[in-house]
Parts: C-alpha cells; sequence; structure tokens
C-alpha cells in the first residue's frame, strides 16, 4: 500500500481526549500546525474513483478539513457534501470550491451526527476521521453513515489501527470497531501498512 505519510502526516498526533474538541482541531489549522493536511490526493482514493465501481452522483466527505478531496470528487462529476468539526479549514474549502466552480458544500457538524436530513449518497470518505471519534460514538456514526448511503454505495475509510494510546488504553481502529459497520456493509478490501510507527489500513466497503 501507499506510505500514509505521503497521505496524511500525522493524522492522529495528539492521543488526549483534547482531540474531540472543536477549538483544538481549529486552533491547530490556524497555526498552520496540522501536517496531515498535505495537499495530496490519495493514490487509494484515485484508484477507487477510476476503477469503474462507481457512478457519480452525491458523496460525503467526512472529517473533510480543507475540501482538497471534495474538491477532487467534484472535478469528476460528485455533487459533494464534506463535514469538519473545524471552521477554519471549512472556509478555506469553501472559498477554494467557489473559485473553481465546483459542486462542493461544506458543514460544520458532527460526523455522528450528521446535520443533513435525507440524502442517498453513492459514495463516502473519510480519510483519518473515525479513528477520531471517541469510541462511545462510534456507533452513532456508522449509523449515520447507513442512513445517508443507498443500497449498493461505496465506503473507503483510512483509519489507525490499535496502538497503546498515551492514556494506557487502546488507540486506533480494530476488529471491533470494524464490526459495527457489518449490519449495514460489507468488506470489499482491505490494505495494511504504517503510518510512521503506527499500524494503518485502507478499507473499501460497499453498502448492502
Amino acid at each position: 500500500m501507499t506510505d500514509a505519510r505521503a497521505v496524511g502526516g500525522d493524522l492522529l498526533p495528539d492521543d488526549g481526549p483534547e482531540r474531540s474538541a472543536p477549538a483544538w482541531w481549529n486552533n491547530r489549522y490556524l497555526s498552520g500546525d496540522a501536517p496531515w493536511d498535505t495537499g495530496i490526493v490519495p493514490p487509494e482514493l484515485h484508484e477507487v474513483v477510476s476503477s469503474g465501481l462507481l457512478s457519480p452522483g452525491w458523496a460525503f466527505d467526512l472529517g473533510c478539513g480543507s475540501g482538497l478531496n471534495a474538491r477532487y470528487l467534484a472535478r469528476h462529476g460528485w455533487r459533494v457534501i464534506g463535514v469538519d468539526l473545524a471552521l477554519a479549514p471549512l472556509a478555506r474549502g469553501l472559498q477554494a470550491a467557489q473559485a473553481a466552480g465546483l459542486p462542493a458544500h461544506f458543514i460544520l457538524g458532527d460526523v455522528a451526527a450528521y446535520p443533513v436530513a435525507e440524502l442517498q449518497a453513492a459514495f463516502a470518505l473519510d480519510i483519518g476521521c473515525f479513528h477520531a471519534v471517541s469510541r462511545d460514538h462510534r456507533a452513532a456514526y456508522a449509523a449515520e453513515l447507513a442512513r445517508l448511503t443507498r443500497s449498493g454505495a461505496y465506503y473507503l475509510l483510512y483509519t489507525f489501527e490499535p496502538w497503546e494510546a498515551a492514556d494506557g488504553g487502546p488507540g486506533g481502529v480494530g476488529p471491533a470497531d470494524l464490526s459495527i459497520f457489518g449490519i449495514a456493509f460489507t468488506l470489499v478490501w482491505a490494505r495494511h501498512g504504517y503510518d510512521g510507527a503506527r499500524p494503518s489500513a485502507w478499507y473499501l466497503f460497499r453498502r448492502i
């Protein structure tokens, strides 16, 4: 698989609980200390988009940051809604999308309580967001993802795999975390690698 350092760098630089707070993420972007915001569209996303599996329609970019991947999808025929906790990168993403005339829209919100009433998306993307969602909100994240994707939709996920977190508990996403998608999604493929010293993986799921 692609070296994740070329995709997102230090996607989760701190294991502390403050990373669930919007202000923490917003301040990282405002200070320029957002090494995961590389300006590189991952080869795995290029691969899925060019694979012929997808039929352009509505797409979600969960934890979209500054919207690079949302704009990439919009350039390939998708109407995209990106959501993120941090206002600063969303403003940058919106400005860039408007300047390019792209159908990419951005919402300030929580991926575990997605602020969209009804929309049946054909594709969902999450690069480094799910592993930052607290464990008590991951089931809600999966339920929202299922609610807002149609049968046959695809979901591409990049995440850290389990490691020993700073608080002594497990960090990352393990089999138990992934099992919550099993009610509504089937796994198409998985690719495992490392982001620096941390194990990481790409997963492609298909909506049942």
